[in-house]
C-alpha cells in the first residue's frame, strides 16, 4: 500500500495523520442537520433572533433542535449569542466569518457532484 495520499505535502505519514485527524475534527463541528443552514444564513444576513432562524430554515425545525444547534457552535467559537435589550440574536464570530470562502467551496463541489452523479 502506498503512503499517505497527501505525502508530497507532508514530510511524514505521521504528519499525513496528524492533517486529516485536524480536518476530521472541523468536519465532525459541521457535520448534523442544520448546522450548514445556520451558518449560511448568518453569513447572508449577518445577525438573526432565534426565531428569524428557525423560519428561514428550509423544511422546519424545532426550537429545541435549533437552541442545541446553536449551543453547538458557539462551544466550537462559530456563533455568538448576543442580548440587545429584550431580543437575543445570534451572529457569527470573527472565526465563523473566516469559513466563508470554504464553505462557499463546498457548494460548488457540491453543484459540480450532483452534475457529475446526476447529471443535473
Amino acid at each position: 500500500m502506498k503512503g499517505c495520499p497527501l505525502q508530497a505535502m507532508l514530510s511524514s505519514d505521521k504528519d499525513c495523520n496528524q492533517k486529516l485527524g485536524v480536518a476530521k475534527d472541523i468536519l465532525d463541528v459541521l457535520n448534523g442537520k442544520w448546522k450548514m443552514e445556520v451558518i449560511l444564513l448568518l453569513l447572508q444576513y449577518d445577525k438573526c433572533r432565534f426565531k428569524d432562524l428557525q423560519t428561514e430554515i428550509p423544511g422546519g425545525v424545532s426550537a429545541k433542535v435549533l437552541s442545541s444547534v446553536l449551543k453547538d457552535l458557539e462551544e466550537h467559537h462559530i456563533v455568538k449569542r448576543s442580548l440587545d435589550d429584550v431580543t437575543v440574536a445570534y451572529e457569527l464570530t470573527e472565526y465563523g466569518r473566516s469559513m466563508r470562502e470554504v464553505i462557499s467551496n463546498l457548494v460548488e463541489l457540491g453543484f459540480a457532484h450532483r452534475k457529475e452523479v446526476i447529471g443535473k
